[in-house]
């Protein structure tokens, strides 16, 4: 068991704790150790891979913004890795989108426009990667034998015209959103899972929230996305329109296609139906 695992090998150092799976933003094997202070939460991956590495980067670079959690260690024991980090007490972001309060709902996606342009997009690509996946639209392959070549071929239509310059580029959390934040009554985020992050335009993250939002929450979209995007606009001088927003949503979707070729079918026919829907639906409403 993950539990056994973590007290064989952190007990020596933390002191003896209670490991307590948590939910609610963290994802994978995440647990609370409770008993340790200040507390600390422990994230097991089973694996070795760059996809972890780049997390690792990733909140060391935004470490002094305080939107992310303290990296206390990092175990690497057979295939196996153990991330020990700070403990930030939070509401995920999606439970307040299933609440009745409308105006924290407004509240939240204000704050997250603010802290996206403010604490991640304020770090600029140097032409150096420090360890962080640099985006690569010629690494999509679409020779994916269960997407249709109609979609296919409108999605190569579309994103030919993007014009990918690197001096626009800026760090990107890669899956920014309700579903990976923490929310606090002091009115501040904690921004979890970087898994996904490179350096990219900004627009691919831009996109993404509003992406989310209107095909989880259609009903609160139009207005909750205005917002967003009004917001991260007065910390931010990027040209955003939705033609490109859709363009980099579907860039998006094909990162994903690909890390599902081996998935089962109902995934990806799940997936095929977003890549139709991210090219037909009128996401991005706004003025």
């Amino acid at each position: 068991m993950v539990e056994n695992l973590l007290k064989k090998h952190l007990i020596a150092k933390y002191g003896d704790f209670t490991p307590i799976r948590l939910a609610g933003g963290y994802t994978n094997e995440t647990f609370l150790l409770v008993g340790i202070h200040p507390p600390v939460v422990a994230k097991v991956i089973n694996s070795v891979n760059d996809e972890i590495e780049n997390e690792i980067n990733c909140l060391k670079l935004t470490q002094e913004t305080g939107i992310t959690p303290k990296i206390y260690d990092v175990m690497k024991i057979d295939d196996i890795q153990i991330i020990v980090m700070e403990y930030r007490k939070g509401i995920n972001g999606q439970t307040i989108l299933d609440s009745e309060d409308l105006n924290i709902k407004k509240e939240l996606y204000e704050i997250l426009g603010q802290t996206l342009a403010k604490s991640i997009h304020s770090k600029k690509y140097q032409y150096v990667s420090s360890g962080i996946k640099e985006c690569n639209f010629n690494e999509l392959n679409y020779n994916l034998d269960f997407v249709p070549d109609v979609l296919i071929n409108n999605s190569k239509f579309l994103l030919k015209n993007i014009q990918d310059c690197q001096d626009e580029w800026v760090l990107t959390h890669g899956d920014y959103g309700v579903h990976n934040i923490l929310y606090t009554d002091t009115h501040t985020l904690t921004v979890l899972d970087w898994e996904w992050s490179e350096w990219a335009n900004p627009l691919t993250d831009i996109g993404w929230v509003c992406w989310f939002t209107k095909l989880h929450y259609p009903q609160y979209a139009e207005s909750l996305n205005q917002l967003f995007i009004n917001e991260y606009k007065k910390y931010s001088s990027v040209a955003v329109t939705p033609e490109l927003l859709k363009a980099y949503c579907v860039y998006k979707v094909w990162k994903i296609l690909h890390r599902i070729k081996s998935g089962s079918h109902e995934i990806q026919e799940e997936w095929v139906r977003r890549l139709k829907w991210t090219m037909e639906e009128e996401i991005f409403n706004f003025n």
